[in-house]
This record gives C-alpha cells, structure tokens and sequence, in this order.
C-alpha cells in the first residue's frame, strides 16, 4: 500500500516540477503523461426495486423501504404477497412525492394490479378472504427516482367486518381454494345488513357469496340509496348465474352489494363482492346451481 501511494505522489510532485526541471517526465508503461483523460466514467445510480412473487414477515406497510426490505419464501411464515411490482406512469410519476395508495393518482396501476392478482391466484381473488393493497416508495427513494408500485395480497379474518391479518406458510399462487374462499354467512342485522359472521353451508345460514363484478371507472361510490340499484342490479345479475334462474327470479331474494370501502374506492377498487340474502329466512346447503330449489322466498 505504502509503494502505491509513494508512486502517485511522485507523478504528481513531477508534474507540478514540469517547468522547472526539463528532464522530469511521466515513467509509468503504458500511460500518455496526461492527468485528465483515460478515465473510465462512473456507474449511474442505481435505483432500488423489490421483486415479485416473494412473500414478507410483516403485515402490510403502504411505504416500502429498501433498508426494511427483508422477503422470505412463501413457505416461511408471513403475510403478504407481491404478486406483481409495475412502474407508474402518467401524471403521478412528476408528483413532488409519493401519491397515498387509495388516491385517483394511482388508480391506473390498482387496476393493473387487481388483474394481475387474478392471474396469479388462478381465479377472481375477491372470491377469497384477501385484500389487495399498494406498496410505495418512500419520499427518499422517490426524489432519487424510484417509480415502482407493489401489488400485495393479503389474507383476512373477514371480508365482512373488523378485519386482522392472517399468518401464512403457502403462497397464494395456483388454484385458490380451501378455507380462503368465501362460502355462507349467518347475518344479524336488525335493520339492514350489520354483521356476517362466516358459516358453514351445511348449517342453518340466511346469506352465501355469490360472486362479484367489476363497477365502470366513471361510476361514484355509492352515496344515496338510488345509487345502489346500479349495484344491487348487477350483483342480481351475479345470482342469477350462480344459483341458475333468471334475472328477474332473482327477486324472490335479498342481495347483498358490497364494494370493500369508499377508501380503496378512490384508489381505484372497482371490485364488488355480491351476496345472496334471505333477510329472517334460513337455509342448509349451498344455494349453488340449485335452480332456486330449496331456497326460501
């Protein structure tokens, strides 16, 4: 080390000697005696970006740092799932920070993530207790560059009230089934719907899952009740399918029409979970493809 730093001082003290001593020159092989070129140029600054289809051992965080950034194997117990990492694009990517994930400056990428999640869990995930929620850089991170988002899914106690997350060691990948999906509900709301607990189909139950549909982008959260016959007539349309009978045969029954909230809403979630709902009636067994035999009207 001493020998290195010996030989730069020495170029360095002829080169401020050069007018004085005539006979003082540039001896290293293979160098021109030139000071200012030959340099190579320095690396561009990288920008950190996470990676996808990795799980984490933390509940979910909105703001996603590099120095935290510490995925497991979705074999490993953890919470959420990436299950796709996409760039922003348009008028969000020149905002001086970071946009809050349930904003309309993100709507665009929730809309590709909620397609992305589907073709990662090998059907429409809102069939399953999950939730899909964005990820973002940290306002560090965005002043350097960082314009990535994060589609997370994560398992919930419930879709239908006061939520927790739920511990896992599988992935989400594949075919979802299993106790994920939603099934029946016993709901004990004295007026209107108030709380669904899950249920087995076997059992005495006055509610069950049906499916779900996609709400056009121009459409408001609901805010009045004329607002929800929009809703209420296209979950309808939902029950009709699954239990096999006509649109208007669904009427005979109550429906349930449930965006996940006005929050996520403005984040662009246009999903809708559709439930069909006897009201104070009761039934055993599944409703599914009955042709409405067995279901009390």
């Amino acid at each position: 080390m001493s020998m290195r730093r010996w030989i730069a001082a020495g170029t360095a003290m002829c080169a401020l000697l050069a007018p004085a001593l005539a006979g003082c020159s540039a001896s290293v092989a293979g160098t021109d005696g030139k000071l200012t070129d030959d340099w190579s140029a320095l690396p561009e600054a990288q920008v950190f970006t996470p990676g996808a289809e990795v799980c984490h051992p933390k509940t979910y965080e909105q703001t996603g740092r590099a120095t935290a950034y510490q995925p497991v194997d979705c074999t490993q117990p953890h919470f959420g799932e990436t299950v796709y990492v996409g760039t922003l694009t348009g008028a969000a990517t020149e905002l001086a920070a970071p946009p809050e994930p349930n904003t309309a400056a993100v709507a665009a990428a929730y809309a590709e993530c909620d397609e992305r999640a589907t073709a990662y869990v090998g059907r429409q995930w809102r069939d399953g207790r999950l939730t899909l929620d964005l990820t973002l850089p940290s306002a560090a991170a965005w002043q350097g560059g960082a314009r990535w988002y994060r589609c997370e899914l994560n398992e919930l106690t419930t879709v239908t009230g006061d939520a927790d997350w739920v511990e896992r060691k599988s992935s989400l990948r594949g075919d979802l089934a299993g106790d994920v999906l939603l099934g029946c509900f016993v709901e004990t709301g004295t007026s209107g719907v108030d709380k669904m607990e899950a249920a087995d189909c076997a059992k005495s139950h006055n509610a069950e899952y049906v499916g779900s549909f996609a709400a056009t982008r121009s459409r408001a959260y609901p805010a009045a009740d004329k607002d929800w016959d929009y809703f209420h007539d296209n979950c309808r349309k939902v029950i009709a399918t699954y239990v096999g009978i006509t649109q208007s045969a669904t009427t005979r029954y109550g429906v349930i029409s449930w965006p996940y909230s006005r929050a996520t809403w403005a984040g662009g979630d246009r999903g809708v979970r559709c439930y069909l709902w006897l009201e104070q009636k009761k039934m055993t067994g599944s409703a599914k493809d009955t042709k409405g035999k067995g279901i009390p009207s």
